[in-house]
């Protein structure tokens, strides 16, 4: 999906009155980290979520010295005594009956502990499988440039896959068994790797916004500035006769909220090659932009 738009100068002359021209815009060579932003946010909800609610917490790691510790404790304890032993056996029966209510509430509080942990490792297993479709998602738009008309394609595949799956199930009635062998995959991870995951996606964008601060295409009513490098290497084409053309290679990154970029296609009849810009945010608004920019300089062409 693309637009050409071309700049040249009108031969007719007319008298409408002047209005002021657009100033210049800046047009940023982005990277792909802002497309991942939806998999950063489910991580930062899944880290705040599994902070009041999992269980995943690995402060107390390693086990192994833990472990060790308790063996050693056991081994240094002093050896039974015969007569304390004899001792034991002519204890009262009250005492026995008391010994055996403590057990009890042991045993009660016990298994209500292992309960709430088995309720919260529930909760670490279901955010983790929402994190892994979150990073798919993210992925899948960075690896694949998705066209309108494979998107078609996959949306109608997944359509009819997911109708398959229902008439199976109501005519053979596999999905609970399926469902029950999925089970055994239990994906699991604690805050500290959500927030890990979403403090390295900041870092990501902090070092994109500084590197798109020297890389970036100045449009303005007379020339076009292609800005790139720290040392402000600038090449300046002429506006005249220049034509730029906006291309969608990818529905899902246009689509995504926030991002909703594409390219940008600037060609000069003098030069040879294009000046290619590629993911280009709210591309929609940059040609709108341009159209501006390039409207006011053939409307001064005129008088």
């Amino acid at each position: 999906m693309s637009d050409e738009h071309a700049h040249s100068a009108p031969a007719s002359v007319t008298s409408e009155p002047s209005r002021p021209q657009p100033r210049s815009i800046k047009i940023r060579m982005w990277p792909k980290t802002p497309v991942l932003y939806p998999m950063a946010i489910v991580a930062l909800i899944c880290c705040i979520v599994s902070h009041i609610a999992g269980s995943s917490d690995l402060r107390d790691y390693p086990f192994e010295k833990k472990a060790e510790a308790s063996v050693e404790e056991v081994e240094a304890l002093p050896e039974a005594d015969p007569q304390a032993a004899t001792a034991g056996r002519q204890t009262t029966l009250p005492a026995q009956m008391a010994d055996a209510e403590e057990a009890g509430d042991v045993a009660v509080t016990t298994v209500d502990a292992e309960a709430e942990e088995l309720e919260k490792k529930r909760v670490d297993r279901t955010l983790a499988v929402i994190f892994l479709i979150a990073l798919f998602f993210s992925l899948f738009s960075i690896c694949v440039d998705l066209d309108v008309r494979w998107a078609i394609i996959y949306s109608s595949a997944i359509v009819i896959l997911a109708l398959l799956i229902w008439i199976l199930n109501i005519t053979t009635g596999f999905l609970p068994k399926l469902l029950a062998w999925l089970d055994f995959i239990t994906p699991m991870a604690n805050p500290q790797f959500y927030l890990g995951v979403f403090l390295v996606w900041v870092a990501l964008m902090l070092m994109s916004i500084l590197v798109t601060r020297f890389h970036y295409v100045r449009v303005e009513p007379n020339e076009v500035v292609v800005v790139g490098g720290m040392l402000e290497r600038q090449q300046r084409y002429d506006t005249m006769r220049m034509r730029y053309t906006k291309e969608i290679h990818d529905v899902m990154e246009y689509y995504l909220p926030f991002v909703r970029s594409g390219r940008l296609i600037f060609s000069f009849p003098e030069q040879s090659e294009a000046v290619i810009i590629d993911n280009v945010i709210n591309i929609k608004k940059v040609s709108k932009r341009l159209d501006e920019i390039v409207g006011s300089v053939q409307h001064d062409h005129t008088h």
